[in-house]
């Protein structure tokens, strides 16, 4: 296993995770982490044993360059949820303070990051902004395969290995 620290999210906050192989910093990865699926850029190595046995985060594999076509899409949709949200924040007279969203990478899911704190205009506001854009990004087909693969833990040493499960594995390609 290779440790090393990520940067993940629209708040560049910082995990010790494991690699399967090395990775130079700043590449872009898939990583496992509390939330899901997500996109996180290698910072440097980790040679903190502690931080790493208490990581709850895993590097899935680098990014290709489908994921990178998703990427650009996914942020496309996320700038007009953003824009959306905060409009229709200030038009419904919330003092609400919108900073940013983090978008988990299977599309499914926006974390929604607030100055201060959160009226019930505003939640009904960013629950309403949120379904629009999770049912126009969302493919749970997408967001499974993504995840599992041909299987659980494809891809992963615990797996197995990539194309051990199928000849049609969706995420072959990036293993190798």
């Amino acid at each position: 296993m290779h440790p090393v620290f990520l940067r993940i999210g629209s708040l560049a906050e910082i995990h010790a995770a494991t690699a399967t192989g090395p990775l130079a910093r700043g590449r872009r990865v898939i990583a496992r982490t509390g939330r899901g699926i997500e996109l996180g850029e290698v910072i440097g190595p980790c040679g903190n044993s502690r931080a790493i046995s208490d990581s709850s985060v895993t590097i899935v594999r680098a990014t290709t360059q489908e994921d990178e076509l998703l990427i650009r899409r996914l942020d496309r949709h996320k700038r007009q949820a953003v824009e959306a949200c905060r409009t229709a924040l200030a038009e419904s007279g919330s003092p609400a303070c919108l900073l940013d969203v983090d978008q988990i990478f299977d599309g499914g899911t926006l974390v929604m990051h607030f100055l201060g704190p959160v009226d019930d205009i505003a939640a009904s506001v960013t629950k309403a902004v949120a379904e629009k854009y999770e049912s126009i990004v969302r493919s749970r087909h997408f967001a499974k395969l993504l995840s599992d693969g041909c299987g659980p833990d494809c891809g992963t040493a615990e797996g197995g290995g990539c194309g051990t499960s199928c000849s049609g594995c969706a995420i072959a390609a990036a293993c190798k």
